[in-house]
């Protein structure tokens, strides 16, 4: 006996699975795209930042700054290491005080200077951090937009769940259309409307 599809999907909904209903949806071009709702979604936020415009963009900001950072401790290295080559020389030609006291001097020196190189590491990597607190608060609305498009009430990291089905992954979704919305988020950074 064949149970009548309506009966089947009200006992579905009664023991609580998750019913997908078809949502029509218009992008302004006329063109209908059906949606199912979805009670979870879910999206890889690491993807999700590192792969759009906006990521990229500041993955590339700090992979230069980076870049700079490890090219000026090289050039700091090289100037320490001729210096204290340069004070071993003057050792046998100077007193035991003279010596202790520009070797004092280079040792506070040297401590300076990792400290500084250590604040412009750490500046990094609160570059990135920052860029990535800025791309959540852009990327929010965007992700509330697709939440309301499928009717989700929950938008899941995908790292925090076991398993999920691949149609509950708007990652790649996500990305398109935070791309197409606020771009490498330049402008946002200058004060300009996206």
């Amino acid at each position: 006996m064949r149970l009548p599809l309506a009966v089947l999907m009200g006992v579905a909904t009664l023991c609580g699975a998750p019913v997908f209903a078809q949502q029509q949806l218009d992008f302004g071009q006329g063109v209908g795209v059906e949606a199912e709702a979805r009670s979870v979604l879910v999206i890889d936020a690491d993807r999700l930042f590192a792969e759009s415009a906006f990521g990229k963009r500041v993955a590339a900001e700090v992979d230069a700054a980076a870049r700079a950072l490890a090219a000026e401790n090289t050039a700091l290295s090289t100037e320490l290491d001729a210096e204290e080559k340069a004070l071993t020389v003057e050792r046998d030609k100077l007193s035991i005080q003279e010596f202790s006291a520009k070797a004092d001097t280079f040792d506070e020196k040297v401590k300076r200077i990792r400290a500084e190189q250590l604040t412009k590491e750490r500046e990094l990597t609160d570059l990135r951090q920052k860029g990535e607190t800025r791309f959540r608060e852009l990327a929010r609305p965007v992700l509330r937009a697709i939440m309301d498009r499928y009717k989700a009430a929950v938008l899941m990291d995908l790292r925090a769940i076991l398993i999920a089905l691949d149609t509950a992954d708007v990652t790649d979704e996500a990305i398109a259309e935070i791309n197409a919305r606020i771009g490498d988020g330049s402008k946002a950074e200058s004060g300009q409307q996206q």
